[in-house]
């Protein structure tokens, strides 16, 4: 690990605007091009405009040597806008990013390649944008097309690879040139799992050699191996800025709060799901630890006597989907719902969750198969925070804990 403490990256009260309709975008662009050419102050720089908005307002950090950082967030959160302005591509309304360093970026799929011209010619233009000489690229050239596994096309015209193809060259190329800070966006995604081990692999060493990285990715399982820090963006501004672990659950629970309510009912009203609550941890939050006790009480309002009512609750993960519910029959207790409010608690024992946002949803019915009454979701979210995750068989990783014995049979 490198043993400076001087930012190699500083993003200073950042700001990104856009507009939505066209033709007014490129009178805007018109009028801010000619306020900067006459050195003309105005406020359209720190003002919305007529159909304006904020596609990053107001970020604020700093990026260490030997750091790997997880830019989280729902779409349209601001991130690609965000790494576009730290890689150069876009300028900031407001603000002002400071790159200590050489930076290679790897944001979009082709990014920066020639698709006429050949791998290897694709590699020394790369090389000479970066400010490398010829000498210096012909020392990790070898390197490039051995790690991008392209050897037998790596002289044919870029026009002619597979997707696959120029991903793994743009990775090779993007790490092999000696960055002080790389910036990678979704596009690991698009590889083979093989081709994305060997990646993070790599990564796992650069940043040991101080490389600091900016990784965004909505796969918060692959990144648990390699992230040190995460920040997580919502709503265009960056609430979060810290603990991996941390950051990774408060995304998920965004996650599950934005999904569309459904709300359904029989149209009668005379019985609803109130509330869905969730009792503290120890700790006098939601967040738990993998093997906790979670009891979540859920109130239920009814105008009438329901008499061998039901209740199902269902635990769901934005990763997953809905992990498996169960009804009130299972465990054999039998209730009435009476005509004022019902709290009933139900109590997970020993929740084999790993780290992660979870929500509980809740239906009721009444005693028929047939008699649906009302549903409530999303519920209620609570987070598992600890232990941490690790993936790569380096540890448990996934949603489930599975208990489990190893022996050595030969």
């Amino acid at each position: 690990m490198a043993t400076t403490n001087r930012p190699v990256v500083e993003v200073r009260n950042v700001s990104k605007k856009y507009c939505r309709n066209l033709k007014r975008s490129l009178r805007y662009g018109m009028y801010d091009l000619c306020s900067e050419m006459t050195a003309r102050s105005g406020d359209w720089r720190g003002n919305l405009r007529q159909g304006e908005f904020f596609a990053v307002n107001n970020a604020d950090f700093d990026v260490r040597p030997g750091e790997c950082i997880a830019l989280l967030g729902p779409n349209g959160a601001g991130k690609s806008t965000l790494l576009k302005m730290i890689a150069g591509l876009f300028k900031p309304d407001l603000g002002k990013i400071t790159i200590r360093g050489r930076l290679g970026a790897l944001i979009e799929l082709g990014t920066g390649f020639n698709t006429i011209l050949s791998g290897r010619e694709n590699v020394y233009v790369n090389g000479a944008i970066l400010g490398l000489s010829k000498r210096e690229i012909d020392n990790v050239l070898d390197e490039i097309v051995e790690f991008s596994e392209v050897g037998h096309v790596i002289d044919d015209p870029v026009r002619t690879y597979s997707t696959g193809m120029r991903l793994r060259l743009g990775f090779a190329v993007a790490t092999h040139m000696n960055p002080q800070v790389l910036l990678v966006d979704e596009v690991l995604a698009v590889g083979d799992v093989g081709f994305r081990m060997k990646c993070f692999n790599h990564i796992l060493k650069l940043v040991d050699s101080g490389m600091a990285l900016i990784i965004v990715s909505h796969a918060v399982g692959q990144l648990n191996r390699v992230a040190t820090r995460s920040i997580v963006m919502h709503n265009h501004h960056v609430i979060h800025d810290g603990d991996f672990v941390e950051g990774a659950a408060l995304y998920e629970k965004i996650q599950l709060e934005d999904q569309p309510a459904v709300n359904e009912d029989t149209g009668q009203e005379d019985c609803l799901i109130e509330s869905i609550v969730i009792q503290p941890s120890e700790r006098g939050n939601l967040q738990f630890a993998t093997g906790n006790s979670v009891s979540a009480d859920i109130t239920i309002n009814s105008r009438s006597l329901i008499k061998g009512a039901r209740l199902r609750v269902a635990l769901e993960s934005p990763r997953t989907g809905v992990l498996g519910g169960f009804g009130t029959p299972v465990s054999d207790f039998h209730f009435d719902i009476q005509p004022r409010q019902n709290v009933i608690r139900v109590t997970l024992p020993d929740l084999p969750l790993l780290m992660g946002a979870y929500t509980l949803n809740a239906v009721v019915y009444g005693p028929g198969i047939e008699d649906f009454i009302h549903r409530k979701k999303p519920g209620a979210t609570f987070e598992i925070t600890e232990p941490r995750t690790v993936s790569f068989g380096m540890g448990e990783d996934g949603v489930v804990r599975f208990r489990h014995h190893w022996e050595l049979l030969e």
